[in-house]
């Protein structure tokens, strides 16, 4: 799993990656190729032991003891586009945590135009992260792991591409 979330940042270059929820760092070691192409690396992690973990097993890394509800505070240059990868347990959170969670990180990638938000679950292969996403937005499956226990889904949160009308005689 760790690879197919690697190789869906890797379909386009990141400027800044922020991993969300990075725990023990299972996910931060396997985005560690990731950082030739990205300008900035940042690790978000709520616990402080793991941040602590996470601060000792990647000194190069920007590793940060932050809630995800707070990626509004973070200092990244306006505008520029950000991948988001979110090892956050979505689905288990309570239902106002997950929200503030949602919320944070729909709100850093839609103003920035390139941006998205990667994020995988062990549920159902056909049910999405969260339902309430932008306008103009939309889910894409990037990668179902079936050999992983349990089957996980890599989910890409990202703008919908406008199909141009010229085709049907429109401008």
């Amino acid at each position: 799993m760790a690879q197919a979330i690697l190789h869906e940042v890797m379909r386009a270059a990141p400027n800044t990656l922020i991993e969300v929820g990075a725990g023990t760092g299972a996910i931060t070691r396997a985005l560690l190729p990731a950082l030739a192409q990205a300008d900035r690396f940042m690790v978000i992690e709520r616990d402080p032991g793991f941040a602590q973990l996470l601060r000792r097993a990647f000194p190069d890394l920007e590793v940060l003891n932050h809630c995800a509800t707070r990626l509004d505070t973070l200092d990244i240059v306006k505008h520029s586009p950000v991948t988001v990868v979110s090892s956050l347990p979505l689905l288990s959170m309570t239902r106002d945590e997950a929200h503030g969670c949602i919320d944070a990180m729909v709100t850093l990638i839609e103003g920035r135009p390139g941006s998205r938000l990667i994020q995988y679950t062990y549920a159902s292969p056909h049910l999405r992260p969260f339902k309430d996403i932008p306008v103009g937005w939309r889910w894409r499956r990037a990668a179902s792991i079936w050999a992983n226990l349990p089957p996980a889904t890599v989910w890409t949160l990202e703008q919908a591409s406008h199909p141009s009308h010229t085709h049907n005689g429109f401008h």
